[in-house]
């Protein structure tokens, strides 16, 4: 049997091992049309800013340990630009050369990636000094413009993770950033007030942060850049020595539609859950290139998520399937665990994000926290800031968000687990997870996502979103209902850090302490509460609880609490004003 791979760094290069280790009677081919056959691209941002300082340590294995170790036949700078179905043949083209030769296959398996969105249509973006980075040759060009250029203002166009990890490494070099994004915030898997902590960093560390704004072009220089002035839609010029094209990515599919191959209307493979493509049996797709079920929402919702870690399960799941393993693995979908490291902070997530779910029409319900990431007598404890979206009826999860210094990424890596054996957010309450003073707590920042979800399950508690409130708050709602909001925190608190779109008539403050006595004892408090809803707030949303519970033990209807509390009001404010 012979198996042609085409495209290696991830998911072509697994699935050629994992074939390897299951028949030594397979003939297998691998056609990668760069350089280097598999590398980790993910790794490039951090080469550039000097943090991974081996060239070398980029190369996750080469042309002779594949060839020594799984006698796959390797072939570099050989790009795959026909395939013809009928005849199983494929058509290689020598990218060095320009000589094109033909292979025979009895499958084919497409891991053909992505590639970067240049859109053409943007005047001057192919100018000298615009880069791309998605390839060690891109990197290595990045790499001689900085040492031949030295460049010191740098325009990244686009805030996804590519562009981010650029900006920091870049940051960390000395030079100046700026961050052009057509939407409002960085980071499209993160929700608005979510992201806003990301702004916050970036902000800090000196990055210019161009949101809601898009490229308009590039022009030479007026005031002697050495790579162009950037325009803004908005009319902002910004001169950089460098620009990095960080715009997305589309699959690298041409060739394979124009053989007959299904695409979806973006033009990703359609593939079963074998990762065999539904137009063909023996062709057989995976990796950046593919939709694939979405596991977050279930049911027949499909997507596309460019990450290396599908597509390496993808690549053992496809090699098992072609040789026909008994019990082959099955492709389950992906949730899409995501994260990025921006100096001390991880901004990390898993599943959908609440927009998605407003777009789709589908109930859901949000609620934030923030628990330390270890005890808190213990020295450094620091908030993790995080929101889950489950649905109230059944308690599907449907995705959740953490932002912080320390411990992020295990608590995104705890509820993704949950969601893949289908466990509901109920259940997070009851996660048995390691305990030490030095890295975790008692009730750990996942336990207690179960536990406020359980409760509003329950009908123990009800929330509302800070910009829930402060679109009533705009609208009038908040007014027209007579809505009371509490505020339990210290008077020094509640002066330091106000909550400011809440008008004063509405609002009451009463330190938690005191809330019994007074509610139970000031007749004309009690008036108020009774003629509307109640809101109570404090810093996170847990002295809060303990009023609203109160009150509604004490038979005030219509109680809720401000789902963060300050904190999460304070990013979503500041979210807010930033889209203005």
């Amino acid at each position: 049997m012979k198996v042609i791979i085409v495209g290696g760094v991830a998911g072509g290069a697994s699935t050629g091992a994992r074939l390897r280790r299951l028949s030594e009677d397979v003939e297998i081919t691998i056609f990668e049309k760069g350089g280097y056959v598999s590398y980790a691209n993910c790794g490039l941002p951090y080469y550039i800013g000097g943090e991974v300082q081996c060239w070398d340590n980029l190369q996750v294995t080469d042309i002779q340990k594949l060839h020594g170790r799984f006698n796959l036949d390797v072939h570099i700078n050989k790009e795959v630009v026909a395939i013809d179905r009928a005849a199983k043949k494929v058509a290689v083209k020598d990218t060095k050369s320009g000589e094109t030769t033909e292979h025979q296959y009895d499958h084919l398996v497409l891991s053909v990636g992505c590639e970067p969105i240049v859109p053409r249509a943007i005047p001057g973006i192919d100018r000298p000094g615009h880069f791309t980075l998605k390839s060690m040759e891109d990197t290595a060009s990045v790499e001689r413009h900085i040492a031949s250029v030295h460049p010191s203002r740098v325009v990244v166009c686009g805030g996804g993770f590519i562009g981010l990890e650029i900006a920091e490494q870049l940051v960390n070099k000395g030079l100046n950033v700026s961050i052009v994004e057509a939407m409002d915030q960085v980071m499209a898997p993160l929700d608005l007030e979510m992201a806003e902590y990301i702004h916050g960093v970036l902000r800090s560390k000196g990055v210019n942060l161009h949101l809601a704004d898009a490229v308009a072009g590039f022009e030479e220089s007026t005031v002697g850049a050495k790579a162009s002035d950037v325009l803004l839609k908005s009319g902002t010029r910004l001169p950089a020595d460098m620009v990095i094209l960080a715009l997305g990515v589309r699959p690298s599919t041409g060739f394979v539609g124009a053989a007959g191959i299904e695409l979806t209307a973006r033009g990703h493979v359609k593939v079963d859950d074998c990762m065999r493509t539904v137009s063909d049996p023996n062709v057989w797709a995976l990796g950046d290139a593919i939709e694939v079920k979405n596991s977050a929402m279930g049911g027949e919702e499909t997507w596309a998520v460019a990450l290396g870690g599908p597509a390496n399960r993808q690549g053992r799941i496809c090699a098992e399937n072609i040789i026909g393993k008994p019990g082959a693995s099955k492709y389950k979908g992906t949730i899409g665990t995501n994260g990025v490291k921006l100096w001390d902070t991880t901004a990390a997530g898993v599943g959908v994000s609440e927009k998605f779910l407003r777009g789709k029409g589908v109930p859901y319900k949000s609620v934030y926290l923030h628990a330390r990431q270890h005890a808190e007598f213990y020295p450094h404890s620091i908030f993790i800031h995080m929101k889950l979206v489950f649905d109230p009826a059944s308690g599907k999860i449907y995705g959740a968000q953490a932002v912080g210094e320390d411990g992020v990424e295990k608590r995104i890596d705890v509820i993704a687990t949950a969601m893949m054996a289908g466990m509901t957010a109920r259940d997070l309450q009851d996660i048995e997870l390691c305990y030490a003073p030095p890295f975790g707590a008692a009730r750990d920042p996942v336990n207690f996502c179960g536990m406020v979800a359980g409760n509003i399950m329950d009908g123990i508690l009800d929330t509302v979103t800070p910009l829930e409130l402060l679109d009533q708050i705009k609208a009038g709602t908040f007014t027209s209902s007579k809505t009371t909001f509490i505020d339990v925190r210290t008077p020094k608190a509640v002066e330091e850090k106000p909550f400011s779109a809440v008008p004063k008539a509405q609002s009451v403050h009463i330190q938690l302490e005191q809330a019994r006595e007074r509610v139970g004892s000031d007749t004309a408090l009690q008036g108020q509460l009774k003629s509307g809803p109640i809101v109570v707030a404090c810093n996170t949303g847990v002295r809060a609880h303990v009023a609203a519970r109160m009150l509604m033990l004490q038979g005030y209807k219509d109680v809720k609490v401000l789902s963060g509390s300050y904190l999460t009001y304070k990013v979503s404010e500041d979210a807010i004003k930033g889209k203005k």
